[in-house]
């Protein structure tokens, strides 16, 4: 399904195969539940294996992503993580008024009827939530997990140790990505906060992207116009930032 323009839009996204609708949530539903919540949940939701190295690469042929999932969310130390989870699930999921955790899957519940996710359609779930919140390209991508075993414990124990989503981005696990990109498109663009808090994530990262483009670019023309030679073209700021 061609998911392009729904992103840019910020509509809502229907993922068929899970029978769910997902909702784009803007940065002001975000920050009803703040963004360490958020981004711990993002860690937890989407946990794929093919992010853990082994020295037996078969180690992780028998388990699937929903078990690694599962058993991180049953381990006793992960209380406030399940928690999150829960806030950042009905958060993309609205309509739904509950969300519950059974022993082997996800449920939601809601007077038109349940949906219940496993193994058989979990990845679905992921795939969508990794597209709205540009969890494909970042840096969650690229991190790498090393468990003692092939055994799942083992490696939720170490996803668990793992550094926050928001620390990889910035350096720093004080610093807010929202707010530092609020408060600088804010005056750059310019456009009002009140505005930019109604804005996706996709709609938010993309605009910095964009806008990043344009200041290299604008600096590249004036230091010429001033009679400067740079050493480099930068790259045209109109170009296609989004790879599909």
């Amino acid at each position: 399904m061609d998911i392009r323009l729904a992103l840019m839009c910020g509509t809502d996204i229907p993922i068929p195969e899970c029978q769910l609708t997902l909702h784009q949530p803007t940065i002001k539903e975000i920050g009803l539940i703040g963004e360490n919540d958020f981004f711990t949940c993002l860690q937890c939701l989407s946990i794929y294996k093919s992010m853990f190295v082994t020295e037996d690469k078969s180690a992780l042929d028998d388990i699937n992503n929903f078990q690694i999932f599962m058993t991180v969310m049953k381990d006793k130390e992960s209380m406030e993580k399940k928690h999150s989870v829960l806030q950042v699930l009905t958060l993309f999921f609205p309509k739904y008024d509950k969300v519950l955790f059974t022993p082997q899957s996800l449920l939601f519940q809601s007077k038109e009827g349940n949906v219940v996710i496993d193994e058989n359609n979990f990845d679905f779930l992921q795939a969508a939530i990794r597209e709205v919140t540009c969890s494909k390209s970042g840096p969650m991508d690229q991190q790498a997990f090393n468990p003692a075993n092939d055994k799942a414990r083992e490696i939720a124990e170490k996803l668990m140790r793992g550094r926050q989503r928001v620390a990889a981005q910035n350096g720093s696990a004080n610093t807010s990505i929202f707010s530092l990109y609020l408060s600088i498109l804010s005056v750059g663009l310019p456009m009002p906060v009140t505005e930019l808090v109604n804005c996706t994530m996709f709609q938010l990262y993309d605009l910095m992207e964009r806008y990043s483009l344009y200041m290299n670019w604008d600096l590249d023309v004036r230091t010429r116009l001033a009679g400067g030679k740079p050493d480099s073209q930068p790259d045209n700021w109109m170009k296609n930032i989004h790879q599909y």
